[in-house]
């Protein structure tokens, strides 16, 4: 009898998405070396004596793809010694016999399809190509990427050691990101993406006087309608100088051209998908690494090559990539979930770990994220990324680093991209330990406190002039310098997560993009969020725009405030003011928040309670920060006949972006969230763990939502055996990760 082919799935168990291998649940702590020779077996040693649940290799898809020619049998390595996928594999399973694999892959073309095919390239408004990326629009090249992309699974499931494979991920160049929108070119004018271009105005526009109308053009035709100029380059002051926030005139070809990415980036993620399921004959679990937050419009190339021809101004990349409305890809076959690294940005010690991939959004749906956590370290790092200068460092920030994962339900490996990151016995009593606390977690009950849910739209660039500055300096940092350190615990989610039966209960909604206003949003908005006593905070410019138009109609139909526009751009700060209201109470003196960054329009509450005043060039005693009580406002009594339902909410605007720790820990507390921590200290926490990271030292307390047995992780001993808070002393920097077991009542 024939033994069955090993499959793996993705479940839930415990509350959060597990691979399933065979009908058993498994951690799957990783590991990821770099493939070059030597180093893989190196370091493996070490990971080798902690019995890692899965070893991720990879092959080099140039032994498949070269010129037009797709090789059904791989190439022979061109490596000194081999070491290739073959190696790899062999090398594990001699080390660690109970090792799973899982097979990581870039299916980029190599420089001879480059090379045959210039006419596929990306071609900008100069004529130029951007390195050798291919157009977007280029059917050849997509098709050729998903031949590559089955070649490598259909020749790996024939190897002897195909069995020991749970799982493929396709690495997409530059993490998902177009490559020349990461260098700033936006719009692509190959021959192909003109015709497609074209066509797809030829199906959104009913006429010629449609698109004409549209477009703000009289003399433009279907035929003739041209790929819009590049204005995301350069100095830029027409960018700079106009306003962010856009109505559709004079902005409806950017919108049309961006929707377009979006359907075609949508149609080749389809394809690739569909090859690489369709080729395997069990289940296996199959990963991508691409869709990232959408506020990461941050400029991944400028910020890994320290270009300093960026300007001020550039597109936000994401969206230039066609990573817009990204949840109707999650469920499609061929994509079980999404590994990506942890943010770069804010790694070091004192910062917060985040995930670039919409970790909780995929794990809401049910599916796998696998966080890649590639730490530079001291022995060999050269100090980027906030690379741990010592072993005292290198445990604080480990230790975050995998609290988060288990307080947000997904799983997170280690990656030696440099070779040699953790060649040290010293650093593996650390990660030891935390392979064992990823074997026992599984068996933990997890779930979502309520707390502050991050609502984005991923669409919401469609309402701007594309520049990416906001999202990047006003949202992105509003989770580092902001949530992660008020105290209550946060999760950031997808607009279209609102719909979803699970979706958890949250005391604080902020929403800092929801720009457009429609009915169908409103409708889930009223369902779901303007009720049971929750504050909802907006961000600048929520409600500007009804699609076509900016007005303060929207803007009061969206968050219940009547509102003053001021069409200029100004830097924008608030100054609290008000701290007799009772969502404000308790905050220090003193507090100013905002930034140096100019965007536009301005809008400014007219009615409500004042908290704060706006602190802009425009602005004359104008409100900064208001609340305003809808129904029977916010709050969470303890009585239940007096408890909050449909309709009883209270709405928060803020001129500015970035609101402080402080602010945050208040407003939650007005909403009847728990506050774990009053000090504005890095704070990780769900059902079953709650960790702190900081780089202070001294006495620290954790209050509790109820009664605990509480064992400390990092140490490996109990603490307290019924408490409802937790006293320690912490030695900066340091991170403290307790496991907390409810007490029976």
């Amino acid at each position: 009898m024939s033994v069955p082919k090993t499959e793996a799935v993705i479940r839930d168990y415990n509350g959060r998405p597990t691979v399933f291998v065979n009908g058993q649940p498994q951690p799957l702590p990783g590991f990821n070396a770099s493939s070059r020779p030597g180093i893989y077996e190196r370091a493996s040693e070490f990971f080798y004596a902690h019995k890692m649940g899965v070893y991720i290799i990879q092959p080099r898809v140039e032994r498949f793809w070269q010129g037009a020619d797709i090789h059904l049998d791989p190439l022979p390595s061109q490596l000194s010694g081999g070491w290739d996928v073959e190696e790899q594999a062999e090398a594990v399973l001699a080390g660690d016999p109970d090792a799973y694999l899982m097979v990581r892959f870039t299916p980029h073309p190599p420089v001879s399809w480059k090379e045959a095919f210039p006419q596929e390239l990306f071609i900008t408004e100069d004529g130029t190509t951007v390195g050798s990326s291919a157009s977007m629009a280029s059917t050849l090249f997509w098709d050729t990427m998903a031949r590559a992309s089955a070649a490598i699974i259909a020749w790996i499931e024939k190897q002897p050691w195909a069995d020991r494979v749970i799982g493929y991920t396709n690495f997409q160049v530059t993490e998902g990101t177009h490559i020349p929108v990461d260098r700033g070119y936006l719009f692509d004018h190959n021959p192909q993406m003109v015709a497609q271009w074209r066509r797809f105005l030829q199906a959104r526009y009913a006429s010629q006087d449609d698109l004409r109308a549209a477009h703000d053009d009289p003399t433009v035709t279907f035929e003739s309608v041209d790929v819009p100029r590049d204005r995301l380059r350069g100095a830029m002051p027409e960018v700079t100088d106009i306003l962010y926030w856009q109505s559709a005139v004079g902005n409806q070809p950017l919108r049309d051209y961006l929707e377009l990415q979006r359907d075609l980036w949508h149609r080749n993620f389809r394809q690739v998908s569909a090859a690489m399921d369709e080729v395997l004959e069990r289940k296996v679990i199959i990963l991508h690494d691409a869709l990232k937050l959408t506020q990461q419009g941050w400029n991944l190339g400028a910020f890994f090559d320290l270009d300093p021809s960026w300007s001020p101004a550039y597109p936000e990349v994401m969206a230039g990539s066609g990573h817009m409305n990204v949840t109707e890809l999650f469920n499609i076959p061929g994509c079980d979930g999404l590994m990506t690294p942890l943010d770069y940005q804010a790694r070091g010690i004192g910062g917060v770990c985040q995930t670039e991939g919409i970790a909780d959004s995929l794990v809401l749906r049910g599916g796998y994220y696998y966080g890649e956590m590639d730490q530079r370290t001291s022995p060999v790092g050269d100090g980027e990324f906030g690379t741990p200068r010592t072993y005292d460092e290198f445990a604080a920030v480990s230790w975050r680093n995998f609290a988060d994962a288990w307080s947000r339900g997904y799983n997170s490996y280690w990656f030696d991209i440099g070779g040699g990151y953790y060649d040290t016995p010293e650093f593996h009593q650390i990660i030891g330990r935390q392979v064992e606390v990823i074997k026992q977690s599984i068996d933990w009950q997890h779930e979502t406190m309520p707390g502050i849910a991050m609502i984005l739209d991923d669409s919401s660039v469609l309402e701007t002039n594309g520049a990416g500055n906001y999202m990047s300096d006003a949202v992105m940092w509003e989770q580092k310098l902001g949530l992660a350190r008020c105290g209550v615990p946060y999760r950031v989610y997808l607009l279209e997560d609102l719909a979803l039966d699970q979706f958890p209960d949250h005391r604080v909604f902020y929403f800092p993009n929801l720009f457009k206003v429609d009915e169908r949003r409103l409708e889930i908005l009223r369902e779901r969020v303007f009720r049971d006593g929750h504050v909802v905070v907006w961000g600048p410019g929520s409600g500007i725009s009804n699609g076509t138009d900016l007005s303060v109609d929207s803007v009061q139909d969206l968050t219940g405030f009547e509102m003053r526009m001021v069409e200029a751009n100004s830097p924008r700060r608030v100054a609290i003011t008000n701290y007799d209201h009772p969502a404000v109470a308790g905050l220090p003196p003193g507090i100013v928040y905002g930034g140096s960054m100019s965007y536009g329009p301005l809008l400014f509450p007219q009615d409500g309670d004042e908290l704060g005043l706006a602190w802009t060039k425009w602005a004359c005693n104008e409100m900064g920060l208001a609340i305003k009580s809808l129904g029977r406002g916010a709050g969470h009594p303890a009585g239940a006949d007096d408890r909050r339902g449909p309709g009883d909410w209270a709405s928060v605007f803020s001129v500015a972006a970035q609101l402080p720790a402080d602010l945050w820990r208040s407003l939650a507390r007005y909403a009847g969230a728990h506050v774990y921590c009053e000090e504005n200290e890095v704070i990780m926490a769900d059902s079953s763990v709650v960790a702190l990271h900081s780089v202070k030292s001294g006495s620290k307390h954790l209050s509790l939502p109820g009664q605990y047995h509480v064992r400390d992780l990092v140490r490996d001993r109990d603490v307290v055996p019924d408490c409802d808070g937790i006293d320690f002393e912490l030695h900066g920097p340091e991170t403290a990760v307790f496991q907390l077991q409810a007490v029976e009542k």
